[in-house]
């Protein structure tokens, strides 16, 4: 409660009628509010926060004196005049209002707090040192209540975010990080600066400005300071720099005592996914300059290690020489060939240049880090570390070699760290870094294992099975009721009531708990660590689910989850898939959000792929029910999550396709297979492949008609996306108009540089380097941000889906099905043939392999440049070819049926020399099943297929095949497949 007295400290504020006057009644309020947060709430009650944050816009009125002067002005701490000391006490008291939580945040929004900050106090031009530090301690403040705010706040982390990063405030940022002054004051901005980008960075259009505005360029010089400071430079650097002009970008060493972790930190949350945002960071200027790809000399390279590898491979210990097994040959290749476009580029710039097949010393650099530093450090280290790995930069087969034993373990490690858990009272700076901890650590672990066997593997012999069920049990445990501090006061039973009617006078919700935040992190981070190494091999997904894990996954697909429960604990006259829906949240185990169950619903996912565990787990926990349900949830993520899930829930083995072909599973993946989002027909596609290829031929036809065989062929069809770019010169894709702010590839890039305060933009024209770098970032922004692109990828793997759903319609041919007695594979066959026809169908699997031309967009295009020539994806030829396959396994009229095709079986002939093993594998059973006889009495009929067969050249190509082609499958059904017309050609001179 406030004294009596205290209400005279606002008069002497609302009635000062001079700078000095104010800063001594905000003074006294401070001494009052700091470390007080009773006070506080009595003295928002009294309307304090609107005349203080007033006399932050009525302060910065008068003329700013540093307004107008060099960047060097910006280097000497000046003393505050009067109007500067008024605000810097009033960001100090806004400041410790936000450090009482969430509660604040509602009368702090109300007073237009965080404009007024942007707006007056956050720009280094114009404002002192002192007061910018001040501002970027209180929007810290304000955003580390934000983090615990309720749903209805109405100040979020998404509205500081759009508050903060638009154009004028990055530039602010980006000169903050440019400071490279020795001076606290100084020194503390780019910490700071940072640390604000952690917070609220979230979204990618977010990501891309803050890298258009150049910040991602001034945190990689911040970055590079020091290993300029550890003396990490590569040797050569400096001559290097001063003969291809980034000598001036060169970064000047970091002080001692300066943090390393924020800066790694905030590159790593712009980096995102981005494959264009790694590379950027790779060529940033200052990073080129202390960081060239020099080739080590073979001759005294590190022991053990390939050639191809920098200087800063002497960090590391010796690898062992040995790749591992699940790589092939090719992956002793550069990771990442380099593309036309730029290996043009680079002869035609010289040979000082990016050399593509050295990879950068930065990769090493970060493995050292993460080895060498501790704690936060270290993690944030292998967090930027794994964002290039995943972008592909790095030579594979060294690098997941040296990560899997130099930096898995140790993320093992820190997500197995036995925290401190408090759940009641307040929770000190320790126990905060504890749980940041192991929520990064098994996050970073779960992307370094996504698509790595490897990694995987090593992770498993780390004991990550272990570590990874007892994180998620630990985030399942109740979290206590969090009570309010009880204060002694000498009227206990007084209610502070607001005396102003404003509603900066009133205080909001008191927000969430934050250990209760903490558990729903770890459990999205823990499922997708789990998820990404249950997709390895079956021995992981065994040990996991020994490990009692189910329960939890269970609860993780609940919006309102309990206490996990065994399955014998379930009562036997109501299974856990009868649970009626729940309402309302329990207090101890809190809400779970959309990121939680996207990760549950994947962890089903890998889990299904052991039939073992589908037919005995998840079954006895009747997992199957509340995937269903999320078919419907409002959420379009959540859907396409659990419509992969089914995919593999609804396979000819699993125990629960009957239970959700009777919840109506089969009209719930038609309706999503008509769906706008390309992810959400993809997977509804692939389950109905799955789900009709082992029912009857009633339900067979019903899923046809109800996904509707017009929409089916406008699915495989359909190249309109194409034509509408070319109309357009652009598009409209399935997140809308996420790009319309991205940078885009035809738009000039620019190469910011600060320094001292001061940023400028580099001359790319002066340095070889910068303009090979373009060269690259060019090409892979145009793959990464093209629309078109993306939808013919998009288009091309749904194409892919829709042929095999046709195949699985036809179905695989039973024993002893005949001419007289036909088999339901016949049935089909002529069911599709009536539903599509004949023609048509034929046409469109012709369709699927012709090249097809590509015009260039006008506005990419001078006019002389040719159209691009699309040849078929080798996915789509399988595909065509395995539906042939098995129209030719079925009654001598249908294999006559597809001889009869010779435009369709020209354009396979050309098939037969594919790169790809799997289209000749695929050519080869289509010729074996079309020289098939049942009997002597088809002799006449094999004999005129194989004719044609030989006519157009096939005879040829399977001789070709058996004697020269590199894979032995291949070579063994060329055979088989020669034999067989050479016998039918033979048994006719008989």
């Amino acid at each position: 409660m406030a004294r009596p007295q205290d209400s005279s400290i606002l008069a002497l504020l609302l009635s000062a009628k001079s700078y000095p006057e104010q800063a001594a009644a905000l003074r006294m309020l401070k001494n009052q509010v700091i470390g007080h947060i009773q006070k506080k709430e009595a003295w928002v009650a009294l309307g304090v926060l609107d005349p203080i944050v007033s006399t932050l816009s009525e302060s910065s009125r008068s003329p700013a004196r540093h307004n107008g002067k060099d960047a060097r002005s910006q280097f000497a701490i000046p003393t505050l005049s009067d109007e500067e000391t008024v605000r810097l006490q009033a960001l100090e008291l806004i400041a410790s209002f936000a450090s009482g939580g969430p509660a604040f945040l509602a009368p702090l929004f109300a007073a237009h707090a965080v404009p007024t900050i942007l707006a007056n106090s956050f720009s280094p031009h114009v404002n002192a040192p002192q007061i910018v530090v001040a501002a970027l301690r209180a929007l810290t403040e304000i955003a580390q209540a934000a983090a615990l705010a309720s749903p209805s706040s109405p100040l979020d982390i998404q509205f500081l975010a759009d508050s903060l990063f638009v154009p004028q405030h990055i530039e602010s940022l980006n000169v903050m990080l440019s400071m490279t002054s020795s001076k606290y004051l100084l020194q503390s901005q780019p910490t700071l600066a940072a640390g604000l980008i952690c917070r609220l960075c979230r979204d990618e259009r977010h990501q891309h400005a803050l890298v258009l505005a150049g910040v991602l360029d001034s945190l990689a010089t911040q970055l590079a300071r020091f290993a300029v400071r550890d003396g990490l430079v590569v040797p050569g650097a400096v001559e290097l720099a001063y003969s291809d002009g980034l000598y001036d970008v060169f970064p000047e060493p970091a002080d001692a005592d300066t943090a390393i972790g924020p800066i790694l930190e905030a590159i790593a949350v712009i980096l995102g996914d981005s494959k264009y945002r790694a590379n950027r960071l790779l060529y940033s200027p200052a990073m080129l300059a202390i960081f060239p790809s020099v080739k080590c000399d073979p001759q005294k390279g590190p022991p053990g290690q390939p050639h191809a590898l920098t200087a800063m491979e002497y960090l590391l210990p010796p690898m062992p020489a040995s790749f591992p097994r699940s790589q092939s040959a090719s992956n002793l290749c550069p990771s990442q060939p380099p593309d036309r476009s730029e290996s043009r580029s680079s002869s035609r710039n010289g040979g000082d240049g990016i050399m593509e097949d050295v990879e950068s010393p930065v990769i090493p650099w970060l493995i050292h880090m993460a080895r060498t530093l501790a704690g936060y450090d270290s993690l944030m280290a292998a967090s930027v570390l794994a964002a290039l790995f995943k972008a592909g930069l790095g030579r594979k087969s060294v690098r997941e070699t040296s990560i899997g034993l130099l930096v898995v373990p140790l993320l093992v490690t820190m997500a197995g760290l036995d925290e401190k858990e408090t759940g009641k009272g307040p929770e000190g700076p320790e126990v905060a870094v504890e749980r940041l901890l192991v929520e990064r650590a098994t996050a970073v672990l779960a992307r370094l294992m996504t698509d790595s066997d490897y990694l995987q593997k090593a992770a498993y012999d780390c004991g990550a099975v272990k570590a990874l069920t007892k994180v998620l049990k630990r985030a399942y445990q109740p979290v206590p009721q969090m009570d309010r501090p009880k204060y002694w006061s000498p009227h206990p039973d007084a209610v502070t009531e607001p005396v102003s009617g404003s509603a900066s006078a009133r205080l909001g919700d008191v927000g969430l708990n934050p250990l209760l935040i903490h558990y729903i992190k770890l459990r999205e981070a823990t499922l997708r660590a789990i998820g990404a190494l249950s997709a390895g091999k079956e021995d992981y997904r065994k040990a996991l689910v020994a490990e009692d894990l189910l329960p939890y996954v269970v609860e993780s697909l609940w919006e309102f989850p309990r206490k996990p429960r065994q399955a014998k604990e379930w009562s036997k006259d109501r299974p856990a898939a009868a649970e009626p829906p729940r309402k309302g949240q329990s207090a101890a185990y809190g809400i779970n959000n959309v990121s939680v169950f996207v990760a549950g619903c994947h962890v089903v996912r890998m889990l299904a792929r052991s039939v073992s565990v589908l037919r005995t787990a998840l079954v006895d926990y009747c997992i199957a029910l509340p995937i269903f349900y999320f078919l419907r949830h409002d959420d379009i993520n959540v859907r396409i999550a659990a419509t992969a899930t089914v995919i593999n829930l609804v396979v000819e083995v699993s125990p629960v396709r009957e239970l959700l072909t009777e919840q109506g599973v089969m009209g719930i993946l038609c309706e999503h297979a008509h769906s706008d989002n390309a992810a959400l027909r993809l997977n509804a596609l692939w389950a109905l492949k799955h789900f009709v290829d082992a029912v009857g031929p009633e339900l067979k036809k019903a899923s046809l008609e109800q996904l509707d065989s017009e929409w089916l062929v406008q699915l495989i069809c359909d190249d309109s996306h194409d034509a509408r770019f070319r109309e357009t010169g652009g598009g409209i894709d399935d997140d809308g108009d996420a790009d319309m702010d991205m940078v885009t590839p035809e738009e000039p890039f620019r190469w910011l540089h600060g320094a001292n305060g001061a940023v400028r933009e580099l001359n790319a024209s002066r340095s070889t380097r910068l303009r090979q770098a373009e060269d690259r970032l060019t090409a892979i922004l145009e793959t990464e941000l093209n629309p078109a692109r993306r939808a013919r990828n998009d288009e091309a793997a749904i194409q892919e889906q829709g042929l095999d759903f046709i195949r699985n319609l036809i179905g695989r041919p039973e024993p002893g099905a005949s001419s007289e007695t036909p088999s339901e594979t016949t049935e089909m066959i002529d069911f599709l043939l009536g539903e599509l026809g004949q023609a048509r169908l034929f046409e469109i699997l012709a369709s699927k392999l012709r090249p097809k031309k590509l015009h260039p967009l006008p506005r990419r295009t001078t006019g002389r440049e040719a159209a691009r020539v699309l040849h078929p994806q080798a996915r789509i030829i399988v595909a065509v070819i395995y539906i042939l396959v098995h129209m030719a396994a079925s009654i001598p009229r249908h294999r006559q049926l597809v001889v009869e095709q010779t435009d369709l079986l020209k354009l396979l002939a050309q098939q037969s020399s594919s790169k790809d093993r799997e289209v000749r594998v695929a050519l080869c059973h289509l010729v074996i099943n079309l020289t098939w006889q049942e009997d002597g009495g088809e002799g006449p009929q094999c004999l005129s297929r194989v004719l044609e067969l030989r006519r157009l050249g096939f005879q040829n190509r399977m001789d070709t095949l058996k004697h020269h082609d590199r894979d032995l499958d291949v070579r063994e059904r060329a055979k088989t497949a020669a034999w067989q017309m050479e016998q039918a050609a033979s048994a006719s001179s008989y």
